[in-house]
């Protein structure tokens, strides 16, 4: 967007750009919380702010204030609009649920403020960050006002009338549209200026509202507490507000198309289609512009159809609607976007079923869903809706979009209709999450839009891995308005795909793509070499297309230029080059240009290895002239198919189709529920997204499997084979083993070149240079991948092999936790697959939204596995952000009264001389009685319980109660497990009290120092002088010390550890939380790509600690009881120094780039409060203990 927000241009923004662009300049403060797909918003919010852009009501910058949560946004938001200040804030979904008790606050006492909504699915049966309405329905009983945009151009106009009509209507308003689909859509819109909206501000209701603040100048109570006499009354004064208030919207849409220059005015309901139409459809959101250009098309063919989309949902004005019904209409279909369990039908159909009554229109009336989740809403869709309600007895309650195979409520829906104005050029770029493709597509899209008179509309979809999934983008652009709302289906004229490993998985890759279009294929593979590799169902679909087929070995030019790997430019070249959208030499002079404006900083051999990428993807593109027998290809796409016992049927009918991106097929009857799904799930994605992988030569190897230790993604690991296995697969080379008890086994190394990410961590923290090193992955994959299928699943695991306390230890056994979806290099991953590894078979985890839980949770695929002997695994599960650590008390407490039942039913049996028992059974019962608080002990003792009861259990019904109950049996561990904004800010209350009682619930704080998961925003646990989201001119307050804090209560178990810098000390603490009869936290150092660490991660931990900025401790309660200190210092004294910590983060150097003044000031106190926390720490530790009865007390629960 412009840097002059006064300039009157067109200009490529996305939905939240066009929102805040305009709640920035209507207003005095801001109060702001992160959550998808709204953060954006409040980061632009807090950019300006920083850049001191000034607001139109008082000629200054606002004030942005980041606040723990959602519900404390809200709260602030109350208080300043009290005070009188023009107020705003931006959320969705959760965050919108947590405002909704102060909602009906502000609603109440008239004040005007706006929320912005970035509409997204509330989770209930499954989770979700894409767009329907299910928050923002959820709010409409609370008196806020919800005005909805349909189209990117919508969000802005109405974000200017939601506060136009606030201000003057004196109620709050919620203005809404559907997230992703319009937050994340770029168009070419219309931007107003900021001088445009300075002659809306309505000074007199200004004027009016400041009156009314709170103020001790003018001292009054607000909200007295009402009795039952007085209430009633009291509630019902203000009804006239609301009833007042559609008009005062309609007269803002009037002032601000005039004052915008916009042709004509919106309305509270729009009407599309015959003047004398029969058929309706009533809807509200993005999908009203699919429905309209679905009517076009019909009207075009005769047919009586039209559309109403609702603006202003609340309050419902039934004068209005009425007004735009035409007299002809027969039958009505209303769709909502959310769903509604129990009712008669969701919301927006109540309201005009009821309207229809009321006005004694003679027409069917039924409701529907569509959408839900950002389900696409294409016009074969709308088509199938009209074609629904021809029947005099059309169902009610139906859905569309989807195959209900179960209830039998979808409609069934034709074939494709293409409803795009003719002219328009339809690309899609299938690329790899964190690759640069989305991101290049974005430059694309604005280059076009700025130096063409073309419209242009860019929509993106995403897999849900946290990194290395699957994204598609969709571009648009054509001299006419583009108002498709959904994503391309037919008759694309360019398809690229910039990974070669996709052409095998993804059988609809180029099935959109119309006779005579262009296919793009990055490849390593010759124009001689390529045809062998293309699978035959998609040489018939490009010979029965004629398309024109190129190749270019982009990451061979990345690598050559030294772009690092990164192709983004190279293939945005190629779009240039092949898609004609713009003059190409223009494009090419517009490209050199960015680049020199994007890099000048970092010198002019950065620019130049850029230029020369651009020159050589121009000069090494090239056509493959395939031959016509292409298209009499016979072989058609072939699932994959596995036998895996019990879960073959989930994984053969719902994740290959999910991960073959044909999840949009399947049929309700795939689903759970409960929505639950098999773990383990991630072994069978082979992803195959490392452009090169790790390769071991034995000749170096010390077998410290310190590779296997800090692989986030479990994807090298050591094995253990005896001469037999190790003779059982040709081309298996092998080490005698040593540091082990046996002395007969051999050792290897191997890893899995499918689901490597190519992260090299495991490279750079191998003690012994030359031991491992990278290769190309077309070159060793063929032969290694059957290596690891041997090893992983015909090598046996061999036990108590190496101390579980030990380092190897740890890497000789299964982990249970593999292959997750995470960053490449991720710092988060290998606390969780540690944790896995010593306690999954006995593990519940309570998981926080965040990272964490996003890479375990990416539907349909869990990298928490099970046991092969045992069957036993982790199992994960989660409540909402903002009470992770309540949620895992509550499974904590709740499996204890299960087991606290059976410990009193096998102590009455073993009371009972009438039940006979063999002597092992009585045994097995008495030793797990004995062992009944040790988890250890607990599950070893369970596992034989329950092999003895297995043919026991049917001799006696005692005995049969018992084996009803004997998932009860083991001592299971209870982890809350999140981020610092979760711990350190949105449940820091909740987790505070949870480890306050002193029962025996554990907790892990993954801290990256800003919330990953949303994208890099400001939390407590974020350091002073560093730059982040929400912190863009530099964090100016002190890390929360949140160790410090917790260990005030002297009976908590509290870590702090660093596992790329001191893997012995992170195992310690983690048996010893584990073991501490009471509650613990672990809190982990974990670099992440926010970071922008210059050079490897694994040094720049171990100089974190080495600088003393991440001190490592353990604080055990129990040693007090035995004389000794309970704070382990486990860091040596600083040899480091802290601005040389500081001088290798992006983090760090941005502000000194950008603000170093600010840099100058804040710098040196963050290295003086990290010496002063250390030397405090040093004071602490060296400490001689006092034994105090009372400080030792805790609670085992038993």
């Amino acid at each position: 967007m412009s840097t002059d927000p006064n300039n009157k241009l067109l200009d490529c923004i996305d939905g939240n750009a066009a929102a805040c662009h305009v709640a920035y300049a209507m207003s005095e403060t801001c109060f702001i919380y992160p959550i998808t797909p709204s953060s954006a918003m409040a980061e632009l919010a807090d950019v300006w702010a920083s850049q001191k852009r000034k607001n139109v009501v008082s000629n200054l910058p606002v004030t942005v204030t980041q606040m723990q949560s959602e519900g404390g946004a809200s709260g602030a938001l109350h208080g300043a609009a009290a005070a009188g200040a023009l107020v705003t804030t931006f959320t969705a979904s959760q965050g919108l649920m947590l405002m909704v008790p102060v909602m009906y606050k502000i609603a109440g006492e008239l004040l005007p403020v706006v929320f912005h909504v970035a509409a997204r699915q509330v989770a209930s049966t499954s989770n979700s960050i894409f767009g329907d309405h299910s928050d923002v329905m959820a709010t409409r009983s609370t008196g806020v006002c919800l005005l909805s945009s349909h189209s990117v151009q919508e969000v802005m106009d109405l974000a200017l009338v939601s506060h136009v009509a606030s201000l003057r209507g004196s109620l709050p308003v919620l203005h809404f549209f559907d997230g992703f689909q319009l937050s994340h859509e770029i168009q070419k819109v219309n931007v107003i200026p900021y001088s445009t909206m300075a002659s809306l501000v309505d000074q007199s209701a200004l004027e009016r509202h400041r009156s009314r603040a709170i103020n001790p100048t003018h001292p009054r109570v607000r909200s007295l507490l009402n009795g039952r006499d007085t209430l009633f009354q009291a509630t019902e004064a203000n009804n006239r507000y609301w009833m007042d208030f559609p008009a005062v919207v309609e007269q803002a849409m009037i002032d601000v198309a005039r004052a915008a220059g916009r042709s004509t005015p919106y309305h509270l309901f729009e009407y599309k289609g015959a003047p004398d139409a029969e058929r309706l459809i009533v809807l509200m959101g993005a999908g009203a512009q699919a429905v309209g250009e679905c009517i076009d098309y019909l009207c075009a063919r005769g047919e009586k159809v039209g559309c109403v989309a609702v603006h202003l949902f609340r309050p419902w004005s039934l004068q209005h609607f009425a007004a735009v019904i035409p007299k002809t209409t027969k039958a009505i279909a209303v769709l909502d976007r959310c769903r509604e369990p129990g009712s008669l039908g969701e919301p927006l159909f109540l309201d005009v079923s009821s309207s229809i009554a009321m006005l004694r229109i003679p027409a069917l009336v039924v409701g529907g869903r569509y959408g839900l989740g950002d389900k696409m809403f294409t016009p074969a869709m709308v088509k199938a809706v009209f074609d629904h309600i021809k029947n005099p007895s059309a169902r009610h309650n139906f859905t569309v979009g989807i195959n209900d195979d179960v209830t039998h409520l979808s409609l069934e829906v034709g074939p494709d209709i293409n409803t795009v104005p003719v002219g328009t050029t339809q690309c899609i770029f299938w690329g790899l999450g964190s690759d640069g493709t989305v991101g290049a597509n974005r430059v694309a899209i604005s280059l076009i839009g700025k130096n063409t008179d073309l419209y242009a509309q860019g929509y993106f979809f995403f897999t849900a891995h946290k990194a290395g999934g699957v994204t598609m983008s969709h571009l648009r652009f054509g001299s006419k308005m583009i108002t498709s709302s959904y994503p391309i289906v037919s008759d694309a004229d360019y398809i690229a795909c910039h990974q070669p490993s996709y052409i095998s998985k993804f059988p609809l890759m180029i099935e959109p793509l119309k006779t005579g279009g262009v296919f793009l294929l990055n490849c390593t593979w010759s124009l001689e070499e390529v045809g062998s590799h293309i699978p035959a169902f998609m040489k018939r679909q490009i010979a029965q297309r004629r398309a024109k087929f190129f190749i270019i070995n982009a990451h061979k030019i990345s690598r050559e230029t030294k772009l690092g790997g990164h192709i983004n430019l190279i293939m945005q070249v190629c779009f240039f080059k092949l898609s004609q959208v713009m003059d190409f030499s223009n494009s090419l002079a517009l490209l050199k240009q960015s680049i020199e404006q994007t890099y000048f900083k970092k010198g002019t051999e950065i620019i130049q290895q850029n230029k020369n990428a651009i020159d050589r993807a121009v000069s090494e593109l090239f056509e493959v002239a395939y031959p016509d027998s292409w298209a009499t290809e016979t072989e058609k796409f072939v699932a994959k198919r596995v036998n895996c016992g019990e879960e073959s049927e989930w994984i053969n009918n719902v994740k290959f189709p999910a991960d073959a991106m044909l999840g949009e097929s399947l049929p309700v009857s795939a689903f759970s529920p409960l929505g639950v799904t098999p773990t383990g799930t991630t072994r069978f994605e082979k992803r195959g997204i490392a452009t090169q992988v790790p390769v071991w030569n034995p000749n170096t190897c010390v077998q410290c499997a310190t590779c296997s230790f800090v692989c986030p993604h479990a994807v090298i690991r050591p094995f253990l084979l005896t001469n037999e296995e190790a003779t059982g697969f040709p081309g298996l080379e092998c080490k005698p083993a040593k540091g082990i008890a046996s002395k007969d086994l051999l050792f290897r190394i191997q890893v899995s070149p499918y689901d490597c990410t190519g992260c090299g961590v495991c490279i750079k923290s191998c003690p012994v240079p030359g031991t491992l090193s990278f290769a190309p992955i077309e070159s060793v994959a063929e032969q290694q991948e059957p290596l690891w299928q041997y090893c992983s699943e015909k090598v046996s695991v061999k036990l108590n092999q190496a101390p579980l306390s030990s380092l190897k230890g740890t890497q000789l056994i299964q982990p249970l936790f593999e292959f997750c979806g995470a960053c490449a290099g991720c710092g988060e991953a290998p606390y969780l697959k540690l944790l896995s590894s010593l306690f999954g078979e006995r593990l519940s985890l309570g998981n926080a939204a965040g990272c964490s839980g996003a890479i375990a949770i990416a539907f349909p695929s869990s990298p928490y596995t099970k046991n092969k002997q045992s069957g036993w695994g982790p199992c994960l599960s989660n409540s909402l952000f903002e009470n992770a650590a309540e949620f895992s008390l509550g499974t904590l407490q709740g499996h204890e009264a299960l087991r606290d039942k059976l410990m009193h039913r096998i102590k009455d049996v073993l009371e009972d001389s009438t039940v006979l028992l063999s002597s092992e059974l009585r045994n097995a019962f008495t030793k797990w009685l004995g062992d009944f608080t040790d988890s250890f002990a607990s599950l070893s003792n369970s596992k034989l319980l329950s092999s003895l009861l297995e043919g026991e259990h049917t001799s006696n019904p005692v005995l049969a109660q018992i084996w009803k109950e004997r998932d009860a049996l083991p001592k299971i561990a209870h982890w809350a497990v999140g981020g610092d904004g979760w711990a350190y800010d949105i449940d820091f209350g909740g987790l505070d009290h949870v480890l306050s009682l002193g029962k025996e619930i554990k907790a892990i704080v993954l801290d990256t120092e800003v919330y990953s998961n949303t994208g890099g925003q400001k939390s407590k646990g974020s350091a002073k002088g560093s730059v982040s989201k929400f912190a863009s001119g530099g964090h100016t307050q002190n890390k929360k010390d949140f160790g410090s804090i917790i260990m005030s209560y002297e009976n908590v178990y509290v870590a702090q550890v660093a596992l790329y810098a001191n893997p012995m000390q992170t195992i310690r603490a983690f048996l010893e939380a584990d073991a501490y009869p009471g509650s613990a936290v672990v809190i982990c150092y974990c670099p992440c790509i926010e970071h922008g660490i210059e050079g490897d991660w694994v040094s720049q931990v171990k100089l974190a600690v080495a600088s003393g900025y991440w001190p490592l401790y353990r604080y055990n309660p129990s040693l007090r009881a035995e004389g000794k200190n309970p704070l382990q210092l486990d860091s040596r004294a600083p040899t480091r120094e802290v601005s040389e910590f500081i001088a290798r983060e992006n983090r760090f150097l941005r502000l000194t780039r950008e603000h170093p003044e600010t840099a100058a000031l804040l710098h040196p106190q963050l290295v003086e409060t990290t010496q002063r926390r250390f030397r405090t720490l040093q004071q602490r530790a060296a400490e001689s203990s006092i034994t105090t009865p009372s400080s030792t007390t805790t609670s085992t629960g038993h």
